[in-house]
């Protein structure tokens, strides 16, 4: 049964919708390039991509001319072309991806969403399952045989975990908020009650790192060890960058303290959107 699914309907499906959606582009006019290309990534792409992972090996020659027709649509309303230019042409011109770099895209976000799902999630209990036969090829298994080489040993697996209501969140003062919450803190520096940590992060000959140098108060400091230093090579250029270096600096630093509890603890850096970022919920 399985090696009778040819997909015509979900691609024909997916083709009549991205068609709707790229139709009401195109109606836009006067619109810059830009916002255009935009908005087809935005509206149009998601919508013919939607469950690609299943659908995505049977779209060949016959079937892939729907899709290629939205393309085609697609970029006609972003650049303003002739209807008679061909589809590789103005994809290239539009700055698009191909349908098959969007579904090959799509698919290897699959495949890594899965492996960082923890081990008693059933979902990932799938890969185990999957098996070769010569006259049928699972969708997945077809993503497996291609996504296989990925470098999965250097994914951060995040745990969820949930807050309390009660429970109080960390405060981010910056230096161009409230001078007076500012001037508090810096009095508090002066006074030693409050904890402070210096990062930095730096990338050189393809290497990123990151340090810091942390002073803990002689009221909390713990076996007499007032000011602790750091300086860890995290990895290669590929897989790491000096912002995420920098935000890793300031969880280390935060790790290293103490359990304390009514301390202010001033964290400097030179990069201003390291602590925006901390402001987020």
């Amino acid at each position: 049964m399985d090696s009778r699914l040819h997909y015509r309907q979900h691609i024909a499906r997916a083709a009549t919708k991205g068609l709707g959606a790229v139709m009401e582009l195109k109606r836009l006019k006067g619109m810059a390039p830009s916002t255009t290309r935009q908005l087809f990534t935005a509206m149009v792409a998601p919508v013919v991509d939607y469950a690609s992972n299943v659908w995505m090996h049977a779209c060949k020659t016959v079937p892939a001319y729907a899709i290629q027709r939205v393309q085609r649509i697609g970029a006609q309303a972003i650049i303003g072309s002739f209807t008679s230019v061909a589809t590789g042409v103005a994809e290239a011109e539009a700055h698009i991806a191909t349908i098959h770099e969007r579904f090959w895209r799509r698919a290897s976000k699959l495949w890594v969403d899965i492996h960082t799902l923890p081990r008693t999630n059933p979902v990932r209990n799938l890969l185990r399952g999957i098996k070769a036969f010569r006259r049928f090829i699972s969708p997945l298994r077809r993503i497996a045989d291609v996504c296989r080489e990925l470098p999965k040993d250097t994914m951060e697996v995040i745990q969820p975990f949930t807050l309390a209501p009660w429970e109080a969140r960390l405060q981010v003062i910056l230096n161009s908020q409230g001078e007076e919450e500012e001037d508090k803190s810096k009095e508090l520096a002066k006074a030693g009650w409050a904890v402070r940590i210096a990062t930095s992060s730096s990338a050189r000959n393809d290497l990123v790192g990151m340090g810091g140098t942390i002073r803990i108060p002689i009221s909390v400091a713990r076996a007499g060890k007032i000011s602790e230093t750091f300086s860890v090579t995290l990895g290669t250029r590929e897989e790491h960058n000096p912002y995420t270096a920098e935000l890793t600096a300031i969880a280390h630093g935060l790790n290293h303290l103490p359990a304390i509890k009514y301390r202010v603890i001033l964290a400097s850096s030179q990069v201003k959107g390291i602590y925006e970022r901390y402001m987020m919920p």
